[in-house]
């Protein structure tokens, strides 16, 4: 028997599986460590890295038993967090079921839409909360649950009970590593697209982002940006590379670069170790220079994601983001100066786009003929101000079918006001065709292979990539 069971849901790239990165979850690793550090009995079952289907998973609680399921999803999974946490249930009637994350915290109550499934949601950023709830649940304190802040339950009548709002941890640095030991390791890796063949993970060195784009759900959850501090984020980096021989991490904060003077004492310390270590990140293009990027790339950086969003100014001011055109071209060419990989990620299907806008963010695109670059459909999460606007102009065609969106994905959820969810899907397909079958851009590409690995995992990413564009230009045509 298991104390407690930390679950981490299934996730699918769906028809590109084969290109998705495979990453831990580490707010729940954190979470488990915060959990571990106070004596109880914990796992984790990353369903995601395990590749385990909803029966597997069922097979996998069973077999734990655990008293208590703590779980965390996304919008993305959150149908399958709520059957897995159901069977939970049904197998154990007395079992205690937690649910957090992000889906949770716009829209706590939408856990309490089946009764008996959902004992406690966790609200927004859970390290104090679950300390002070487990306290509670095995009776370590006379802590009354009303006045636990962060929470919601169910009272006696069936009511749904908010508790204060928990204030955000404001000192990264007193947190836990996360509990990587209870993670399955060597299931994890890379984009196909940048596949080392080393091993891989991801790190997690700071919180929030200064800035408040309105169609990103993390911008409305944390309060406002925080930092570890070098020396913690280097202590995480050599426990990896020296424990678990990882030669290859992802720095999964939404904006990595913010303070320039904490990422180069980052990078000093990598070379001062000499360490074999690539990595990625993801930044803004208004937060690069020379002299941070020269620090970067002598220290391992090989790739870095450039949130572009749109190819047009006034898009850009649509969206709440104070960026320009000029600012994307400047970065991306500092960057590639500095041979580090760009990718470019673009969003399609805002509620005021038409072709005329579609057309403008391809042609843009290929003007900043980034290494990758990527034509996402709009995903309007709950509790963002673009949510707000497509409920308003009842754009939605499908509204519950979020674990059906995928990056790079399947049908869009969603028209726009001058286009069908037919035409949008038409203009992502060309989008990626127009920009990957670029005699230029396919002749840099093959100068560029280094090994057969790398050769191999850019073609299978091409291909699928490909045929999927092709089949969304044919569908979205007849």
């Amino acid at each position: 028997m298991t104390e407690i069971l930390c679950v981490a849901p299934p996730f699918s790239y769906g028809r590109l599986g084969a290109i998705g990165p495979k990453c831990p979850n580490l707010g729940l690793g954190v979470i488990a460590a915060v959990i571990e550090r106070l004596g109880y009995d914990v796992k984790i079952l990353d369903c995601f890295g395990l590749e385990l289907t909803e029966a597997e998973v069922a097979r996998e609680i069973e077999g734990h038993n655990p008293k208590l399921v703590l779980l965390g999803a996304v919008t993305a999974n959150f149908k399958i967090a709520m059957s897995i946490l159901k069977k939970a249930k049904e197998n154990n009637p007395s079992v205690i079921n937690i649910i957090g994350g992000p889906h949770v915290t716009v829209n706590p109550g939408s856990a309490f839409q089946e009764e008996g499934v959902v004992d406690y949601v966790v609200i927004n950023e859970a390290e104090e909360t679950i300390v002070e709830l487990l306290d509670y649940i095995y009776k370590k304190s006379n802590t009354p649950l009303s006045e636990i802040k962060g929470l919601m339950y169910l009272d006696s009548n069936k009511n749904k009970v908010r508790t204060a709002e928990r204030p955000v941890v404001k000192n990264l640095d007193s947190l836990p590593m996360p509990a990587y030991h209870l993670f399955p390791m060597e299931k994890y890796h890379s984009y196909g697209w940048l596949n080392l063949g080393r091993k891989f993970t991801t790190m997690v060195t700071s919180r929030g982002c200064p800035f408040k784009c309105n169609f990103c759900q993390s911008s409305i959850q944390a309060k406002y940006w925080r930092q570890r501090s070098p020396e913690k984020v280097f202590e995480e980096i050599k426990l990896l590379y020296d424990k678990y021989g990882v030669r290859h991490i992802y720095f999964q904060d939404d904006e990595f670069a913010v303070n320039h003077k904490r990422v180069i004492e980052i990078c000093d310390k990598i070379k001062e170790a000499k360490m074999d270590l690539a990595w990625e990140c993801l930044a803004r293009v208004n937060h690069m220079d020379d002299e941070l990027l020269s620090a970067m790339a002598s220290a391992g950086c090989r790739s870095m994601v450039f949130g572009v969003e749109t190819g047009y100014d006034e898009g850009f001011k649509k969206v709440n983001k104070p960026i320009t055109c000029d600012m994307v071209l400047k970065a991306v060419r500092m960057a590639q100066k500095h041979k580090i990989m760009v990718k470019a990620s673009f969003i399609m299907g805002f509620p005021w786009e038409g072709e005329e806008e579609l057309k403008a963010t391809i042609k843009f695109a290929k003007k900043v003929d980034a290494d990758l670059t990527f034509f996402n459909v709009l995903n309007p999460y709950p509790g963002t101000p673009v949510y707000d606007e497509v409920i308003a102009n009842k754009l939605f065609e499908q509204p519950d079918n979020f674990e059906g969106h995928i990056i790079h994905g399947t049908d869009p959820l969603l028209r726009t006001t001058k286009l069908t969810s037919r035409q949008l899907r038409y203009w992502t397909g060309r989008a990626v065709l127009e920009f990957y079958l670029r005699p230029s851009y396919i002749l840099r590409k093959l100068s560029r292979v280094r090994s057969w690995n790398e050769f191999k995992s850019n073609f299978m990413g091409g291909n699928g990539l490909l045929k999927l564009a092709f089949e969304k230009v044919l569908v979205g045509r007849a």
